[in-house]
């Protein structure tokens, strides 16, 4: 034990000790964070763009306007259902449509509805001014922005230009991949001919608006939350939303720390350090001392973020709501923190070996990619699939996947939350374990071989040319 230690703490110093680890340490989490915000951001900075509709009784120029107001509102209301508990939600909800039917804007309506004021509504990306053209010839030049129109914020180009024929509606503009504002024109075309077949029947175009509102609210329940009334809330949607963050940064970890294996092993074969190694350790000291010495790695990268986050959410006090920090304790559930760390721990294992393995075989990063973009491909996998599982978490491809040992670390805490079989949890985690120690078994004999006996991609090659000739020749005889 006293060599596997030793072993284990040359691995870890020689990597705690690097600017590149604190530097992956630092920006990983930023880059996340900016990774989840960039589109937000990137949509609230989006400058505001003119349009403008030529021809017409001015009815589809104000059924757009609504349509374009109907955009924040959707942001409101999306904000309020982020707010209390389901039945708050709705009582909310109900305050602020009615404030807009009054006709108070949807800044101020919220405002009056949340009584914090922590929301912002973003400015409206697209504002109507007047035609500075009534012919499409004079206006082409207003499109392509080599002529500026005036508008509420300055001179501009003209984004776009909707005119209105008796059998239909043109929109013309450069943008030929965003149909945000020609789909909202479409709602709104849509609109007044749904207002106009009500007017033609001789039904008041605000009939619909008045049926809608006496509609029966649906109320979200379960039978399995804790709520007497059975009311959802946020608290009972949080093991979905931790178990998705549990299993990507599960995917990062492993993602992350196995490369220190993979490049280590490259550098000490290519540089002949493996002898002087085997000198003084047997090879299972080696290679067991190296996969604790990463984990140990690993350990420091979930010790900082996860103090940082406790130190945070420290700091935030009561801003934190309280349903809010009632789902967040899920993450201390046993029956999702148990499956969480032993996936952890095989698979960091599973992948460990595998990238220990494949290091010894390669003298170079460039040798190295070749073998393992097919791993890569397979470790994007779960990835790819986090945001599907919260939306069809019961899926028969999702529970399939699951049995693939090598997407099993990710996609088992992911079903988890779905009322997934103990026994079942147990069995994936028993054919997980089972395979983890074949490929740990598997991994020792290639690590022997090019690590101690200097065996190279060729070698590889030519036993998988070997294996798969035998099974070429019983299949012929048989």
């Amino acid at each position: 034990m006293d060599k596997i230690y030793l072993v284990a703490r040359r691995e870890y110093l020689a990597y705690i000790t690097a600017w590149g680890f604190w530097l992956g340490l630092l920006f990983t989490p930023l880059i996340i964070v900016l990774a989840a915000a960039l589109p937000s951001l990137i949509e609230q900075t989006q400058p505001a763009r003119y349009y403008t509709v030529i021809g017409g009784d001015g009815q589809f120029e104000a059924a757009l306007d609504k349509e374009l107001s109907r955009r924040l509102d959707d942001i409101a209301i999306k904000a309020i259902e982020d707010r209390g508990t389901a039945s708050s939600q709705l009582e909310l909800i109900k305050q602020f449509q009615s404030l807009r039917d009054d006709g108070t804007s949807a800044e101020t309506a919220l405002s009056k509805v949340l009584s914090d004021g922590q929301i912002t509504l973003p400015s409206r990306s697209f504002i109507k001014v007047a035609p500075p053209a009534r012919t499409l010839d004079a206006l082409k030049p207003y499109l392509r922005g080599t002529s500026l129109v005036n508008g509420a914020l300055g001179e501009r180009p003209l984004y776009a230009a909707f005119i209105v024929h008796d059998s239909h509606i043109e929109f013309w503009s450069e943008d030929v991949l965003a149909p945000e504002l020609q789909l909202l024109g479409q709602r709104a075309s849509e609109k007044l001919a749904v207002d106009a077949a009500f007017e033609k029947a001789g039904i008041s175009s605000d009939f619909t608006a008045l049926a809608r509102k006496s509609a029966l609210e649906i109320q979200a329940r379960s039978p399995s939350v804790s709520d007497q009334s059975g009311a959802v809330s946020l608290s009972d949607r949080m093991p979905f939303y931790v178990a998705l963050g549990l299993s990507g940064m599960l995917w990062l970890l492993i993602f992350s720390v196995v490369n220190y294996l993979l490049t280590g092993t490259i550098e000490e074969r290519s540089n002949k350090i493996f002898d002087t190694l085997l000198t003084s350790v047997t090879l299972t000291q080696l290679l067991s001392g190296k996969l604790l010495g990463v984990l140990g790695l690993s350990l420091t990268l979930i010790g900082v973020w996860g103090g940082v986050s406790g130190l945070l959410a420290l700091s935030a006090g009561d801003q934190i709501p309280a349903e809010l920090a009632l789902g967040l304790s899920e993450v201390l559930n046993p029956g999702l923190l148990v499956p969480t760390l032993i996936s952890f721990a095989l698979g960091y294992l599973m992948y460990g070996a595998m990238f220990l393995a494949l290091g010894s075989l390669c003298d170079s990063i460039q040798e190295a990619q070749a073998l393992l973009s097919p791993i890569f491909i397979v470790m994007m996998i779960p990835l790819l699939m986090l945001p599907v599982s919260i939306n069809s978490p019961d899926s028969p491809l999702l529970e399939i996947l699951s049995w693939v040992p090598l997407l099993t670390p990710f996609l088992l805490i992911l079903r988890i939350p779905a009322d997934m079989p103990v026994w079942m949890i147990a069995l994936q985690i028993a054919w997980m374990a089972l395979f983890t120690f074949l490929v740990l078994k598997g991994g020792t004999r290639v690590y022997r071989a090019g690590a101690v006996h200097g065996a190279g991609l060729n070698e590889a090659r030519g036993w998988f040319k070997g294996l798969f000739g035998k099974l070429s020749g019983k299949k012929a005889r048989g």
